[in-house]
């Protein structure tokens, strides 16, 4: 998983100055509509209640594009947290960030997108996106699996791959995150949200959520519903802060016969290459 050596000092630097996200320099291109955030100031999360508004992050200049239809107040707010598939690479000379996926993780990305159709949580009205390549090639290898995907509204953010490095603070940060987007650009109709990010924070944080340990491994994903009383907004929800957990979607293929061997080892992230 993701390992920041430095996160006590880097927070304290955060908290009170901040520092700009390095833009990816080889990043895979944003499809046609969506949002690209990845340049966004990073901040410290709020603690609850939630705040209505990000603040944050800055918007990219792109058109929205449509957001999914049959979403209604009737239904219940849904989580998808999705760790990203395989990107085992021997390139040395390959930022972390930029390290795309493998065949096999390729292969991983399709079988879960069609595990998620077949449970009925392929189709989410938006989807935030880690701005890393491995984390975008995951959601196009679905979308290409399932095209309604594709109509999610859809942003990629680098701070969803800073705050995975950083002990405690991605299930804060997609609580703010998801909230104050929906507020601020009246996305009123969102009841299922899909988050594309890494460990260890995507680990930490649906275990946070679910309120029981939960393990993700590559191109696996953590189905979470809301099962409190009474939130009419994402706000509410996170604020009330009861999730269930109703399973884990995983890629059903037999797992890579060696694990990455790259610098910084795991299965597939690494550390957070420190923002200059």
């Amino acid at each position: 998983g993701l390992v920041s050596t430095r996160c006590t000092s880097e927070m304290a630097q955060a908290s009170t100055i901040g520092f700009r996200l390095e833009r990816s320099l080889s990043r895979a291109p944003a499809r046609v509509g969506s949002r690209d955030t990845s340049s966004a100031r990073l901040r410290a999360p709020a603690r609850r209640p939630v705040p209505r508004s990000l603040g944050g992050e800055k918007r990219g200049n792109a058109v929205r594009i449509s957001a999914s239809a049959g979403a209604s107040e009737s239904s219940p707010f849904r989580m998808i947290v999705l760790r990203h598939s395989d990107s085992c690479t021997q390139d040395a000379d390959l930022r972390d960030h930029d390290r795309p996926l493998t065949s096999w993780g390729r292969t991983a990305a399709a079988k879960l997108c069609s595990e998620l159709v077949a449970k009925g949580w392929a189709e989410p009205d938006l989807v935030l996106c880690s701005a890393s390549t491995r984390s975008r090639e995951t959601l196009g290898e679905m979308v290409r699996t399932h095209a309604p995907l594709g109509k999610a509204e859809t942003h990629f953010m680098g701070s969803l791959y800073a705050f995975a490095a950083m002990d405690g603070l991605t299930a804060d940060h997609l609580r703010e995150t998801v909230a104050g987007l929906v507020e601020r650009d009246g996305l009123g109709h969102v009841r299922t949200v899909m988050v594309i990010g890494h460990n260890k924070g995507w680990e930490e944080a649906a275990t946070d959520f679910a309120g029981q340990t939960v393990k993700l491994r590559v191109a696996n994903a953590a189905l979470l519903e809301f099962a409190g009383e009474g939130a009419g907004t994402w706000a509410e929800a996170f604020d009330q802060n009861a999730w269930r957990l109703t399973g884990v979607a995983k890629h059903g293929l037999r797992e890579p016969e060696k694990e990455c061997e790259t610098e910084f080892g795991g299965d597939g992230d690494g550390p957070m290459p420190m923002p200059a």
